[in-house]
């Protein structure tokens, strides 16, 4: 059997069951359609670490990971389906490693992109303003309908989100208000435009169209490094920093598990300095209050224009 005859029955018959079907599709008529007159025995575990890091030097890490994982399912559903009794050559491939993105809104860059926000069409603010500051995933607010929201008490129902389980999160006050202004014109809360690049078949407000918004607003307010998901970080860190414990955030975010909230537990360090404090005192006595020596400085001119 050749990988082509393979890769035909995979998506026949597993790949269009998946959650996300569509990017597992794509990803592998672009990265392992090229393949598809070789044999599945013909294939090496060096074949695929060259094909693997070829992919990491042109489309990314991230890109070459995912690819890896998908080829590696599709030899082993071979396997489990009895088309093939070999080795998996994509077994015990190293992973290109993994960074985890910390970037978030400081509080000093908040106003200004409260600022740049505000300058938005009144849905494209309140859009923006629900991924703040519910920390909900984009795609979760692209498909939120009307009848997902009980705005009488102050809730979003999300019937499913990315680990396969309903989630309800309480809506704030400021939200509650804003959602009650929108005008309902679809089933969708926040729809695709029905004419322009925003439009989509499928009436929602289209991923291209939400990223060309958000470019827009982040280069007014100077925040170029920051992307869309990071509002979701942004809402976990802030409720880190200023005390909320793991399980809070951990059902804000709708983790599985708390050992993937633990990456924000590191930016909570109010409970860790108090703790240090009084583990110093009682090592070594209360510390003699010095007196504050206020510097005078020159003070720095006001922030008042965009940044270029």
């Amino acid at each position: 059997m050749t990988i082509g005859e393979l890769l035909v029955l995979y998506e026949q018959n597993h790949v269009i069951n998946l959650k996300n079907w569509k990017g597992t599709s794509r990803r592998l008529q672009r990265y392992i359609a090229p393949w598809a007159s070789i044999a599945l025995g013909d294939l090496t575990r060096m074949h695929v670490i060259t094909w693997h890091q070829e992919i990491g030097r042109t489309r990314g890490f991230t890109a070459a990971n995912q690819a890896l994982v998908a080829f590696h399912a599709l030899y082993q559903k071979a396997q489990d389906w009895e088309l093939y009794d070999g080795k998996n050559p994509a077994a015990r491939v190293k992973k290109f490693p993994r960074h985890s993105r910390e970037r978030f809104i400081q509080p000093n860059e908040l106003p200004w992109f409260l600022k740049s926000l505000s300058e938005e069409l009144p849905h494209v603010e309140l859009f923006f303003l629900c991924l703040l500051l519910t920390g909900c995933r984009v795609g979760e607010l692209r498909a939120a309908q009307w009848t997902d929201l009980d705005l009488e008490r102050g809730l979003w129902h999300k019937p499913t989100t990315k680990n396969g389980r309903s989630h309800t999160v309480p809506l704030a006050a400021v939200l509650i208000q804003r959602l009650h202004q929108l005008p309902r014109r679809t089933v969708w809360v926040f729809p695709g435009h029905p004419n322009g690049i925003y439009a989509c078949r499928a009436g929602l407000w289209s991923r291209t169209a939400i990223q060309a918004v958000w470019k827009r607003i982040r280069k007014r307010a100077g925040l170029v490094d920051v992307h869309v998901h990071d509002m979701r970080r942004t809402c976990a860190s802030w409720l880190a920093i200023n005390g909320s414990n793991l399980p809070v955030i951990q059902q804000v975010l709708n983790h599985s598990s708390l050992a993937v909230t633990q990456v924000y537990a590191r930016l909570s360090v109010a409970p860790v300095r108090l703790a240090l404090d009084e583990q110093a005192e009682r090592m070594l006595g209360p510390v003699p209050v010095a007196p504050v020596v206020v510097p005078v400085v020159a003070a720095e001119p006001l922030r008042q224009e965009w940044p270029g």
